[in-house]
């Protein structure tokens, strides 16, 4: 693939993702810059998708929440990062049996989702309530060997992070704000 795109939902795409050529997206973008949460609107949408059928969403960033809250309502999901804030992510209801294979992707015990992209580990623990992003945070830099990164998805700055993220010899490297999405490059210290 080109260096603007990258899959998250495994090396090959999943056959059903032909049946997506047609279907519409919907675009959340707007929505989230303005300042509105799709999140309900996108759960109605999904409750009138039949057995067979798809959803496709075009949102700013890897919707990791929406796609763990859809994959226990029964769906399967891929996405695509078409560019910089844009990621199209395909759903399809065929009783969620790929999704743990297809997403490539591992759930804590808190909730939060992470997986690999190339540019490293990812967390996402948006939508979790304190102090859930901060120990799933914790817990993956304690596992992570030496020379390696974490980038956190989150959906606002963890100050109460900070002092423990120099207590374990780690600080905040990088941070980027897009649309309901902060993004922390978290790395050792010297």
């Amino acid at each position: 693939m080109g260096d603007s795109i990258s899959d998250i939902g495994g090396d090959d795409p999943p056959a059903w993702l032909a049946l997506a050529a047609s279907a519409e997206p919907l675009d959340v973008r707007p929505l989230l810059a303005g300042g509105e949460d799709p999140f309900s609107a996108l759960l109605e949408r999904a409750d009138k998708v039949e057995f067979g059928g798809l959803l496709v969403v075009d949102a700013p960033f890897n919707p990791a929440p929406l796609r763990r809250v859809l994959a226990a309502r029964g769906f399967s999901s891929y996405g695509r990062r078409i560019g910089l804030g844009h990621w199209r992510v395909y759903f399809h209801l065929d009783g969620g049996q790929d999704w743990e294979r297809t997403a490539e992707s591992d759930v804590s015990p808190e909730g939060a989702m992470s997986w690999r992209e190339e540019d490293g580990l990812h967390i996402d623990v948006r939508r979790l309530t304190p102090p859930q992003p901060m120990l799933a945070i914790l817990r993956i830099l304690d596992s992570l060997p030496a020379g390696k990164g974490l980038v956190v998805h989150h959906d606002r700055m963890p100050q109460l992070l900070i002092p423990e993220l120099a207590e374990r010899g780690w600080c905040i490297a990088r941070v980027s704000e897009e649309m309901a999405n902060i993004q922390l490059w978290l790395e050792r210290v010297g």
